[in-house]
């Protein structure tokens, strides 16, 4: 699983160079679920995959772990001009060690136009930062406070 996952290396490539590797990886019968509970075939699977190699998709792996002798968790980013987003599955696989069922389960994602905007700006947006607006709201408030007490204090001299 970790060198298929190495393919997707953020250079374009055509299903057809990574299929031998994917066949051996996906038992034949294989079903994905997905968070909602929506199933898919080893089909559409394929077809997602070829659709993400094509974007110049980059694999970057965050957690990979045996959990029992036919269960697998893993979790990576996965990362193109249309998305960000952080992928967590837990696998089943068969005696061969072909995965049979895969749960697959998106923790984070970021939309396109923040994906365009981070890298017009070439870094992520700053947090805001509440010490700064109060710092900069507070001075304005009490430099309007001085001069309104000045003239309050010229108004009392005149009026004495």
């Amino acid at each position: 699983m970790t060198y298929y996952l190495t393919l997707f290396d953020g250079k374009k490539k055509s299903f057809e160079d990574v299929k031998h590797v994917f066949n051996y990886l996906y038992h034949e019968d294989c079903i994905i679920t997905d968070g909602e509970g929506n199933t898919r075939t080893r089909e559409e699977m394929k077809q997602t995959h070829a659709k993400k190699l094509a974007m110049a998709s980059k694999c970057t792996l965050l957690l990979f772990r045996v959990i029992t002798f036919d269960t697998i968790e893993i979790k990576y980013r996965i990362v193109n001009d249309e998305e960000d987003k952080v992928v967590y599955q837990l696998l089943t696989t068969n005696g061969d060690n072909r995965v049979v069922k895969a749960r697959v389960m998106v923790e984070e994602s970021l939309e396109k136009d923040v994906i365009v905007c981070e890298k017009l700006l070439g870094s992520k947006f700053p947090s805001p930062s509440k010490n700064k607006r109060e710092s900069a709201e507070g001075d304005g408030k009490k430099q309007q406070n001085e001069e309104e007490e000045g003239e309050t204090a010229k108004r009392r001299k005149l009026g004495d």
